[in-house]
């Protein structure tokens, strides 16, 4: 015959947190580490620290411990506690919540901390207790919410994302204070952290775009009508321009990329430098002089030329 589980009340086989749960933890850490899958040792209860008590302060072989008891529902003044001791505990590397049960806010939170979080591993862990028939109760813990790789690699993808897009804010404010003085083009826009800047040419659809790599930068044309139109138009577009090459190109001092770009939507008119981009921030100065100058050419020499294009339009 199989009996049957029955779930215990945490109150009943343990009726305080700090002076009957805590210490029994500390005398079985093994199961806690046989559930988890860790190597928690050493275990202290009751750690004094300044002002406060941590519930247990333990040890493995990345650094310290820390874990903090909560029976009944996840609270944010036990979420507040966790997160003190972790800064006062020297050399912190794991946090481990252990709630009886959990609410989702404090979910969210732990995947949080462990997405932006670099320093130290967050546990977010509930403990059940059954009994079969008169059995003595036995515990369990389940993992809620952990360190988890593809969470880190995404908290370290965002930071990644972060500080590229400053170097581009930073790469584009300074080429718009050099532009400023020279053009009045960008001044209904503003730097952002992303590969390009762009204005209007006076007709929808078509702009005046700097734009920048690692190690390129250019000055373009930008030809996208939007997917309502289509290729068709902006191929349209293109065309007309095209047929008056000689005399743009003349004006523009330069022989210029004319891409039809097959295999996109848009169409391109460029004129790129190889002398660096947003990787060395010692080629900035000159690549923002190339790009100020061009940009300039490439508005003087396309400016009549795009207004010309709306009796086709």
């Amino acid at each position: 015959m199989v009996s049957r589980l029955t779930k215990q009340k945490i109150r009943d086989i343990w009726k305080t947190e700090d002076k009957e749960f805590t210490p029994w933890l500390v005398q079985n850490i093994a199961l806690l580490n046989e559930d988890l899958g860790l190597n928690i040792q050493d275990p202290e209860s009751e750690k004094k620290l300044d002002t406060f008590k941590v519930d247990i302060v333990a040890e493995d072989d990345q650094g310290k411990v820390v874990i903090e008891n909560q029976f009944e529902k996840s609270d944010h003044d036990h979420l507040g506690k966790l997160l003190t001791y972790i800064s006062n505990v020297e050399n912190t590397k794991k946090a481990i919540w252990i709630v009886e049960d959990a609410k989702p806010e404090h979910h969210r939170a732990i995947e949080w901390l462990n997405a932006n979080i670099k320093t130290c591993s967050f546990f977010l862990v509930k403990i059940q207790v059954f009994k079969i028939k008169d059995s003595e109760p036995g515990a369990q813990f389940f993992l809620l919410s952990g360190p988890d790789e593809n969470i880190t690699t995404v908290g370290k993808i965002k930071e990644e994302d972060s500080e590229r897009e400053k170097i581009k804010h930073n790469f584009w404010s300074l080429f718009y204070e050099r532009l400023k003085d020279k053009s009045s083009i960008y001044d209904n826009t503003s730097p952002k952290g992303r590969n390009y800047m762009s204005i209007s040419a006076g007709i929808r659809g078509v702009g005046f775009n700097v734009a920048a790599m690692n190690n390129s930068a250019q000055v373009e044309i930008y030809i996208d009508r939007g997917k309502d139109e289509g290729k068709e138009v902006n191929l349209k577009i293109f065309n007309e321009l095209e047929k008056q090459k000689s005399e743009i190109e003349k004006n523009f001092g330069n022989k210029l990329e004319w891409e039809r770009l097959d295999g996109s939507r848009a169409c391109r008119i460029k004129f790129k430098s190889d002398i660096g981009g947003f990787k060395d921030p010692d080629t900035w100065d000159r690549v923002h002089e190339f790009l100020v100058d061009n940009l300039i050419k490439l508005e003087n020499s396309f400016k009549k030329h795009v207004t010309g294009l709306n009796k086709f339009l």
